[in-house]
């Protein structure tokens, strides 16, 4: 199987996992339920799913050189260095908290924007067509 088709399936597999992570988060807000170590550990998987993902488009793009048919590479990677380095962030600014059920919603709403990210990402990544090659773009 090609590395490329191997980075849109993971690219789906992430896309699916923080849609769950995040629904699943808000039922639990919902439910006045705050943080446990199971939704903690979907996190922790989710984040190792999005590292793969950003090691496997880096390996593409330095080594394989592949990139340059992107519409817009520079975006498409500026959404990977985001998607990977959010939940990080979160935990960093909750200091590790995840004891009351603010962490929960913002955890929650977190996986949602990453899911959005994850599908953004693909959007950007679309191939040029050969006829749009042709037209002036505005710079």
């Amino acid at each position: 199987m090609p590395i490329n088709v191997i980075h849109g399936r993971i690219a789906t597999a992430a896309l699916l996992f923080m849609l769950a992570a995040g629904v699943w988060g808000l039922w639990r807000w919902r439910k006045n339920q705050p943080m446990d170590q199971n939704y903690f550990g979907v996190l922790i998987v989710g984040e190792l799913l999005l590292i793969v993902q950003m090691l496997i488009g880096v390996y593409m793009w330095l080594a394989l050189g592949l990139g340059s048919e992107m519409a817009r590479p520079g975006i498409h990677i500026l959404y990977g260095i985001v998607t990977a380095l959010t939940l990080p962030a979160v935990y960093a600014f909750t200091q590790g908290r995840t004891d009351t059920v603010k962490e929960q919603a913002l955890y929650a709403a977190v996986c949602l924007f990453l899911a959005a990210m994850v599908w953004r990402s693909g959007v950007t990544a679309a191939l040029l067509a050969p006829a749009m090659l042709l037209l002036p773009f505005p710079r």
